[in-house]
């Protein structure tokens, strides 16, 4: 076999080159070839503590590869330059439009961005956290006037609720115990009873629309389900719905001692502030000490 055989390579000038060893350098390649390189370098150069430092990466990559593919195709006309690089930029592509996926922020409606904001946001829930486990749950419109939830009539252990627009009240016996405003739980007591009994009971309040309302309901087994999976999520909402709770009990207390005697009319009060809003306290006082520490840890 003749190992002697010498080939040649020739540049566009057509000067006949010998493999192996450089001879002649030749000239600095086009303009953008030089462009191309200079964008894969600032890729590689992107610091790691810059937020978006993959996404930008990939992004100058690309320049770099469309660059060469046009280098290649346009002013040395070779065909493996073009190809290599057209697969590179359209792996690299697709790399892309996942990371640019996972950075666009996910978008919820208007009212339920505002209790994200409010509500979810400043206790770490991020938002993928949060459209998952609002992707089960439903809004729901109820003009003014309307009820939602009847005295001793309406089962609980049916559904959670968060108020996104408007203002509902409660009473008991036709006697005003508090408002609900934006953000708040609408039947948080009543959840809280009924998940930690696990029994069907009616609403000891009735609950009734002041102004044109939005509300956000999750089905109660659902969601309890889906909690069940996720222990951090678990222990949020056990703070939110404590912490919803206390506010409740705490607006009753501060209108008992402002006016003492305005519930007089109620033939079922009692003493303790806690009974009249009855839905946490069927048999037992041993939650409004459980709600008093959520008060003080989230205060």
């Amino acid at each position: 076999m003749n190992t002697s055989r010498t080939h040649t390579l020739t540049n566009g000038n057509n000067t006949e080159l010998e493999p192996g060893f450089c001879g002649d350098w030749l000239d600095a390649q086009h303009a953008l070839f030089q462009l191309a390189n200079l964008c894969m370098l600032i890729s590689f150069l992107t610091p790691t503590n810059f937020k978006y430092h993959c996404f930008f990466l990939r992004i100058m990559l690309n320049f770099g590869f469309l660059l060469s593919v046009i280098w290649g195709a346009v002013f040395v006309c070779m065909t493996d330059i073009v190809i290599w690089n057209a697969i590179f930029l359209c792996v690299n592509s697709v790399h892309l439009v996942y990371l640019g996926y996972k950075v666009v922020p996910e978008r919820f409606p208007k009212a339920l961005e505002d209790v994200y904001s409010h509500t979810f946001k400043p206790l770490k829930v991020t938002r993928k956290q949060f459209k998952e486990i609002t992707d089960f749950g439903s809004m729901q419109v109820l003009g003014k006037g309307a009820v939602y939830a009847k005295q001793d009539q309406t089962k609980t252990g049916q559904k959670l609720s968060i108020l996104l627009k408007g203002r509902l009240k409660v009473t008991y016996d036709d006697c005003f115990l508090h408002s609900i405003e934006l953000n708040h739980f609408v039947d948080s007591p009543e959840f809280d009873n009924s998940s930690v009994s696990c029994t069907e009971d009616t609403f000891k309040v009735s609950v009734s629309v002041v102004e044109d309302s939005l509300i956000f309901t999750w089905p109660q087994d659902q969601l309890i389900n889906y909690l069940s999976h996720d222990p951090i999520l678990r222990h949020i909402f056990r703070q939110l719905i404590g912490k919803d709770i206390s506010h409740k009990l705490y607006e009753i207390q501060e209108r008992l001692m402002a006016n003492p005697s305005y519930m007089d009319g109620i033939n079922t009060r009692r003493s303790s502030m806690v009974n009249v809003r009855h839905g946490i306290v069927s048999n037992s006082t041993s939650n409004l000490a459980k709600l008093n520490c959520l008060q003080g840890q989230l205060s």
